[in-house]
């Protein structure tokens, strides 16, 4: 009796535990609004904002990034969807540049605007500060299972094992 009931109930555990998202290789899901967050707090002690200055500077911050991530969703989806003909891939190009252009346009109006929010100085310290941030974020991704950096050889391949193989 005790086998027809283990059953079932292991049965169940095991699916549930099935069910549930699992991070992939151990790390957690991304969380936009606390990646968000992180960012603000980054570039707020980077900058030195005051309080005022960061009620001032992240709205407009935040608005350029909206606008820009959605300018490169357009621009992957022109990318993803181009087909092989020559005609189209010409028309696909100058849209992508056109769209790049404007993004372009975009964010020196928007850092115009940040100018005139606050100080120059910290704007500057701001597009440092962001640079370092995600050269930061890209280094932690590179990081293998034990936290130790993926060194790579004199050919570019990683050390760790993984891909080195493939290059003898």
């Amino acid at each position: 009796m005790k086998r027809f009931t283990l059953i079932p109930l292991m049965l169940f555990i095991s699916i549930c535990c099935w069910a549930q998202p699992q991070p992939q290789n151990g790390q957690p899901r991304f969380d936009p609004e606390k990646f968000k967050q992180m960012v603000e707090q980054s570039l707020t002690a980077a900058a030195e904002f005051t309080p005022e200055e960061a009620k001032a500077f992240f709205p407009l911050y935040n608005e350029m990034r909206d606008r820009q991530r959605e300018n490169g969703r357009q621009i992957h989806e022109l990318k993803k969807n181009c087909s092989g003909d020559s005609k189209v891939c010409a028309a696909t190009i100058l849209k992508i540049k056109q769209l790049q252009v404007e993004m372009a346009n975009m964010e020196q109006d928007y850092y115009k605007r940040m100018i005139k929010a606050v100080p120059p100085e910290k704007v500057f310290k701001v597009m440092k500060a962001e640079d370092d941030f995600h050269r930061r974020m890209v280094q932690g991704q590179r990081r293998d299972g034990n936290g130790k950096g993926m060194r790579r050889d004199g050919n570019g391949q990683r050390k760790n094992g993984r891909h080195s193989e493939s290059a003898k």
